[in-house]
């Protein structure tokens, strides 16, 4: 397993600022309200040699089981917060002996697939990513165009909440708010967009009173128009 350095100085400086203090506990205080991941991972149906990406993987908490539940695949993840990467070599390293590993220290804007050393990727997973950085369509776009044809993009973040008390709706987005963190009906929009002009198929479903929100994209063989290349943003 390897881990190389690939973003910037001041992401990563960021990043490292708000994670570091927390990257022991990280996962144990994020498990009550970070709902759907598991659901994610059970529904994922990667086939042993297909690589998987996760953006934004953090701790590995989600790799580690998508290595338990689908053996035989190439497990690659990308995260700007050193600390949180150190962790993550730690509790990925038992699985180097079955699966093909590879993580790297880097953003959206320097993801290439020859990076992992892969020519694309079968599933690429953000989970609750997309609510917390500065642009998620790009970002959205830029793992649509390391995706093989076929290839399928995973989704699970914050919902409307729409089916939820009032009360606990509403405390739940003052709370959310105030780490820069928000429901994004532009995901699903623009997935939608995609699939309406033909690039690809998009099934979508809310859990726990619109609590949180799964999107699934499988991308088509064929675009109906080119995908940008990276642009600058964080992950």
């Amino acid at each position: 397993m390897t881990v190389h350095a690939l973003a910037s100085s001041s992401v990563s400086d960021r990043m490292g600022r708000m994670y570091r203090p927390q990257k022991l506990i990280y996962d144990l205080t994020r498990k009550p309200y970070l709902l759907g991941r598991d659901l994610l991972i059970e529904e994922m149906g990667a086939r042993p040699g297909e690589a998987v990406l996760e953006i934004g993987c953090g701790t590995a908490r989600n790799l580690r089981r998508i290595a338990r539940r689908w053996p035989g695949t190439r497990l690659c993840g990308l995260d700007a917060a050193l600390p949180m990467l150190e962790i993550a070599r730690g509790r990925m390293a038992p699985l180097a002996r079955t699966h093909r590993l590879r993580l790297e220290h880097g953003t959206v804007e320097s993801l290439e697939p020859q990076t992992f050393g892969e020519r694309g990727f079968d599933h690429v997973v953000f989970s609750y990513v997309l609510s917390m950085v500065d642009s998620p369509s790009l970002a959205l776009l830029r793992a649509l165009a390391v995706m093989r044809p076929g290839g399928v993009l995973h989704v699970v973040d914050f919902g409307a909440m729409d089916r939820l008390p009032r009360w606990f709706a509403g405390g739940m987005r003052l709370w959310l708010d105030r780490f820069g963190v928000e429901h994004r009906p532009s995901v699903a929009r623009l997935l939608g967009h995609l699939a309406q002009r033909g690039d690809g198929r998009l099934a979508r479903r809310t859990i726990a009173g619109g609590y949180a929100e799964l999107l699934r994209f499988q991308k088509g063989p064929h675009a109906a128009g080119p995908l940008p290349p990276a642009a600058p943003l964080r992950v």
